[in-house]
């Protein structure tokens, strides 16, 4: 029963980095550009579709698209900055504007690659079969990656904001952009640099989904509802919340599947969200930095 329990805190720590990585991006375009990215569910799957078309067409090793899935998403995250700054749109006309845009792309996704499920084959994905073992213990590969690969984001994310100066001039023009400009803080140049980090994280994760999971374009929707979980659990623009906040509904999830119904591991994840607010209606974690009107 111990190594049951342990198997599944184990299996739960694994989700968590991919959820973690999942929700950076969100949450950084959240909290420092004042965009909610409903776009950031799709361009992840397009970015997975991608990962799939290069193993399968051309016989890349599945790691090996990274090469081309962190520039794709980087290049739609400026992209989209670029198109916010241009309209002047507000916060909730950025929900509006990308969830046209993930509309738009789902689409395309289905007129491309259809609605079939599809999955990379499995022997040009070694990583999907391969597993460490501690003892007992088995740890997946491909979950060790998202720890990695979350680990890094999260701790590079909170180096930039916390232990540099571009860091620093974004933070204050998030909470003062008048007084910020006036130091010559240049919030173009650094929104279009959060905007790079966040589309490139994306691009990882869209790659870790085609290694773990079958596709098809419509799978996007299910994603949104635990990574705006993780989000607003892990406060805004705070890359320690979110893996913070990460880890408890992976361990919730985790320990759901193991000693409950698999098929309530997801409503579990909320109703975790809906009590933590309940109480804490600002979420587990403070936001980086609030606005000065806030």
């Amino acid at each position: 029963m111990l190594t049951i329990l342990t198997q599944t805190l184990v299996t739960g720590i694994l989700l968590a980095g991919l959820y973690a990585i999942f929700g950076l991006g969100l949450s950084l375009g959240w909290g420092l550009l004042h965009t909610i990215n409903f776009g950031h569910f799709a361009n992840a799957f397009l970015a997975a579709y991608v990962t799939f078309e290069l193993t399968r067409t051309i016989g890349w090793d599945p790691l090996v698209s990274l090469v081309v899935t962190i520039p794709l998403g980087v290049l739609l995250g400026m992209a989209l900055q670029v198109f916010v700054t241009v309209t002047k749109i507000d916060v909730f006309g950025t929900l509006i504007v990308t969830f046209g845009f993930f509309l738009i792309i789902e689409a395309a996704m289905t007129m491309i690659w259809t609605a079939d499920l599809v999955r990379i084959p499995l022997e040009a994905n070694p990583y999907f079969t391969m597993a460490f073992r501690a003892g007992p213990l088995v740890m997946p590969a491909i979950g060790l990656f998202a720890v990695l690969a979350a680990t890094v984001a999260c701790g590079g994310v909170y180096w930039l904001l916390n232990r540099t100066y571009a860091g620093k001039g974004i933070r204050a023009f998030v909470q003062d952009p008048e007084m910020a400009g006036l130091f010559g803080v240049n919030y173009r140049s650094l929104s279009m640099l959060v905007a790079a980090i966040a589309g490139g994280t994306v691009g990882a994760t869209g790659t870790l989904i085609a290694l773990l999971f079958v596709l098809t374009p419509s799978a996007a929707e299910l994603w949104v509802a635990v990574i705006f979980a993780v989000v607003l659990l892990g406060g805004l623009a705070n890359p320690v919340g979110i893996a913070g906040a990460a880890l408890i509904i992976g361990l919730v999830e985790s320990l759901t599947r193991q000693f409950a119904d698999p098929a309530m591991a997801r409503l579990t994840a909320l109703v975790v969200l809906i009590i933590a607010l309940i109480f804490k209606p600002e979420g587990l974690f403070k936001p980086v930095v609030e606005r000065a009107h806030e």
